[in-house]
């Protein structure tokens, strides 16, 4: 007896405007499902195809169910500004890779953080070989320093994250959604 074998659905094909609102939805919900009072570094590709370890590298405190603290540094010309303000939306960042939660931050401590986060802004150029990933582990250190963050390898933590970054970047190139979110393992 043969048996016959039918053939699975093909999934229907949405328009661009049924995707787009699909997008936004995974986003939404994705944002909502985020623990407040978290920060964690963010990755973004910088090229496509995207290029192994190479990520412009920022941080995300995520406050409260409508969005959080965008941290970073740009280059620009013939030094790096920075860009730090209110997100309500970073899952829809143009590029975003992968959020990799690195700490739970008490209310008590917030302003704290964001004075931690600010600390470099006037003298951001004067740190030695300063890039966006640099600017970051500089701040990292002064966060772990002050017990906001717990993690004894900062080298490690970097490693990892760029772990992360090359898992997730192929999805980030096709704009696959929502952008994941890891813990890591090293940060208690």
């Amino acid at each position: 007896m043969q048996s016959l074998s039918v053939p699975s659905p093909s999934p229907p094909v949405l328009t661009s405007r049924e995707r787009a609102v699909a997008n936004k939805k995974a986003q939404e919900e994705a944002l909502a499902r985020i623990s407040p009072n978290t920060l964690y570094i963010a990755l973004w590709i910088r090229s496509d195809p995207p290029q192994a370890d190479d990520f412009h590298w920022g941080y995300y405190f995520h406050t409260d169910s409508s969005g959080g603290i965008q941290y970073h540094v740009k280059g620009l010309n013939a030094g790096w500004i920075t860009d730090h303000g209110r997100e309500g939306g970073i899952f829809k960042s143009n590029f975003l890779c992968v959020l990799i939660q690195i700490a739970t931050i008490p209310a008590v401590k917030h302003r704290q953080l964001d004075q931690i986060m600010r600390s470099r802004d006037a003298d951001l150029n004067s740190i030695p070989n300063v890039t966006c990933r640099v600017w970051l582990t500089t701040i990292l250190g002064q966060m772990i320093e002050h017990g906001l963050v717990r993690c004894s390898r900062v080298d490690a933590l970097e490693r990892e994250c760029k772990d992360f970054g090359n898992q997730y970047s192929g999805g980030a190139q096709r704009n696959e959604q929502p952008r994941p979110v890891v813990t890591s393992r090293l940060c208690t």
